[in-house]
């Protein structure tokens, strides 16, 4: 992970202010267009220099979780869990920008925005500018829960992709 140099400089100062910001790129035929949520009302551009309003209404700044069992040689992967308000925005609620389609297997990636960010990296591997946020989780989309009042996501790395094997490799006839 490259951390961003003014990002950097911003986490060194005895007083910090971070805003997590999460961005749901969605795929397919018929989709909605992509998400752009924080817990703050951000203006704030990728490097291509598309804009993206980053509405406000994330609950809470997202938690990561992981695990690794040495003894028993288990590695659990990481998730996030992310809360968001299903309140009326801007006259829309977050389940109704969504429609009828899923965002199962939909690409989440968050970021944390300092003061000196004045925009976001479009690639999840690709080395951030000086101004860049930093990413800190890119996964998939696992699980959508909703109500009235509030939406949950469930977002898993993307290493299961690598890590799992479907068994057995070889069969014999």
């Amino acid at each position: 992970m490259q951390i961003p140099p003014k990002f950097e400089q911003d986490i060194r100062q005895k007083h910090t202010n971070l805003v997590p910001a999460v961005y749901i790129h969605t795929y397919g035929v018929g989709s909605s267009p992509d998400i752009y949520m924080s817990t703050n009302s951000l203006d704030l551009p990728f490097h291509s220099g598309s804009q993206a309003h980053w509405r406000p209404i994330l609950l809470n700044v997202p938690s990561l979780k992981e695990s690794i069992d040495i003894e028993k040689r288990n590695y659990k992967i990481s998730s996030v869990n992310i809360d968001i308000s299903n309140a009326p925005y801007d006259g829309t609620r977050f389940s109704e920008l969504v429609n009828n389609t899923s965002l199962i297997n939909e690409e989440c990636r968050i970021y944390w925005i300092s003061p000196s960010v004045t925009n976001i990296p479009e690639q999840p591997n690709a080395a951030p500018l000086d101004d860049s946020a930093f990413q800190v989780y890119f996964g998939v989309i696992r699980r959508y829960e909703h109500d009235d009042e509030k939406v949950k996501l469930v977002v898993e790395d993307r290493s299961q992709a690598k890590l799992h094997i479907d068994l057995p490799h070889n069969t014999l006839e």
